[in-house]
């Protein structure tokens, strides 16, 4: 009998143990988020953007991203489908305007198309939770395609939707940090 107690006692030992890495991990990649983001409000409040220099900001923000969407589907495997669809559209998400990344992603436009099925009914409230994570990666994307219009037109509309877009999208890390932290 005690080597059973002894054996359950490691499995539990390393459990803990485990899940302390993982919330360590959960808060580094936090913090690195969120490092880049300040980053980017700091540069917007100043009106002075340097798309090159948001675009390494968002390219953090972006892995970031895509490693709390790849956990939130680990935690949430009912959504995983939805997940990785979002995550293998990263290169798409680039190349598109700020509307149609805010209509197909943000709105999630893309997945009322024939052929786009998400796995999940995103119009029922028990499957909102799954937006979280889609706009933790969303929002630097926006971010980015603010950043280049108000460099090349200089307007104040451009440079406000910066810092929303960067504000919600840290919002939204906070929100899978503690999410992640809840599991």
């Amino acid at each position: 009998m005690k080597p059973i107690v002894l054996l359950l006692a490691a499995c539990a030992a390393f459990t803990a143990a485990a899940r302390a890495a993982d919330k360590a991990q959960i808060e580094s990649r936090y913090l690195s988020y969120h490092a880049a983001g300040k980053a980017v409000v700091t540069m917007a409040v100043a009106k002075n953007i340097d798309p090159a220099a948001i675009e390494k900001h968002v390219n953090t923000m972006v892995a970031d991203a895509l490693w709390f969407a790849a956990e939130y589907a680990k935690a949430h495997p009912k959504g995983a489908k939805l997940l990785k669809i979002v995550a293998d559209h990263v290169d798409d998400m680039r190349r598109l305007t700020f509307d149609q990344l805010e209509s197909e992603w943000h709105d999630l436009g893309y997945f009322a198309k024939p052929g786009h099925d998400a796995g999940l009914d995103l119009k029922a409230e028990e499957n909102e939770h799954f937006t979280d994570p889609i706009h933790t990666l969303v929002h630097p994307l926006l971010v980015l395609k603010a950043a280049q219009a108000y460099a090349a037109g200089k307007k104040d509309e451009d440079l406000k939707s910066l810092k929303e877009e960067m504000e919600e999208g840290l919002e939204q890390a906070e929100k899978q940090k503690l999410a992640l932290l809840k599991i």
